[in-house]
């Protein structure tokens, strides 16, 4: 048996930078990653095939699943000598701007790479990636990125040191095509806030942009950031267009923070080291390093988006 972890995101800030000729919008944003993951455990088999079963059954657990997507992309260019039988346990809830079915995508690829010794360069993964799904590139990577485009241009930033994180997720999934679907601009823009961010790292400055338009359409989300906000943390955001909701903030703080809002979750931000030394494990149990070429990675442009 094999287990992998994929790992939880959330963006820390999030930017809309305009709107491309083929509707899809475009932004600028700072992936993070946390220490919230799903489980894949991967049985191998001898056909070439894989079967696909999670925990959460409100996920399509079939061929339009992101695992399903990945392993295809691999299985239909690579001669692969036997296939898997996959079971994942949940623990990101789809909906929630956390990146979970990106984040499993990723990690199949790099994971099939690696097993079957395909040597696929990295510039490569990163096009299967980005054909998958916008966040899935990042997924790649870990740690803090500066994300661009349409979530696909990906530059490595200094890691943020580690810092404790209150997570709320509320039962409600939000679909990100509904919410920029309502999105407009109704502003000029100013000048970037995640840029003066980076110059100055003060929490404070950030701030997510879809906020608006997510707390419109659910209102409880709104409620969620109200209560996180009176525990004094540095910096109270909703990830992605929603639903979870985020807080960082001094330890003490972030450990007070139950007693407002029962149901937060107590995590931590992960540096890029650690995303990559603990997404994957053999059978043996020894932590799988997926390549120089990972660490080297200095920019992505794909030749092509979606």
């Amino acid at each position: 048996m094999i287990e992998l972890r994929s790992f939880a995101k959330i963006n820390l800030g999030l930017e809309i930078t305009g709107k491309r000729a083929d509707g899809y919008h475009t932004l600028r944003t700072i992936f993070q990653t946390i220490d919230l993951s799903d489980a894949l455990r991967l049985r191998e088999k001898t056909l070439p095939r894989i079967t696909l079963k999670g925990s959460d059954r409100s996920v399509a657990w079939d061929e339009t699943n992101t695992i399903a997507r990945a392993c295809r992309l691999i299985y239909e260019n690579y001669p692969l000598r036997s296939g898997f039988d996959i079971t994942v346990s949940k623990n990101i809830p789809p909906g929630s701007g956390l990146g979970g079915g990106s984040g499993n995508a990723a990690v199949m690829l790099l994971f099939l790479n690696q097993y079957f010794n395909l040597n696929i360069p990295f510039a490569e993964l990163n096009e299967m990636a980005a054909g998958l799904g916008a966040d899935v590139p990042f997924f790649l990577l870990g740690g803090t990125v500066l994300g661009e485009g349409i979530g696909e241009l990906l530059n490595p930033l200094p890691e943020i040191r580690s810092r404790s994180i209150a997570l709320f997720i509320p039962p409600q999934r939000v679909s990100t095509a509904l919410i920029f679907s309502r999105w407009r601009l109704t502003k000029p823009l100013f000048p970037s806030k995640i840029k003066l961010f980076l110059r100055r790292s003060d929490f404070s400055i950030l701030e997510n942009e879809l906020e608006n338009v997510t707390f419109e359409l659910f209102p409880e989300i709104r409620e969620i950031k109200r209560k996180m906000l009176r525990g004094g943390c540095d910096l109270v955001q909703m990830t992605g267009s929603g639903s979870a909701v985020f807080a960082i903030g001094p330890a003490n703080k972030i450990a007070a923070l139950p007693g407002t809002l029962p149901g937060v979750i107590q995590t931590r931000t992960m540096t890029r080291k650690n995303y990559q030394e603990r997404i994957g494990v053999w059978p043996s149990g020894k932590a799988s390093a997926f390549g120089a070429e990972i660490r080297r990675f200095e920019s992505y442009r794909p030749r092509k988006t979606r």
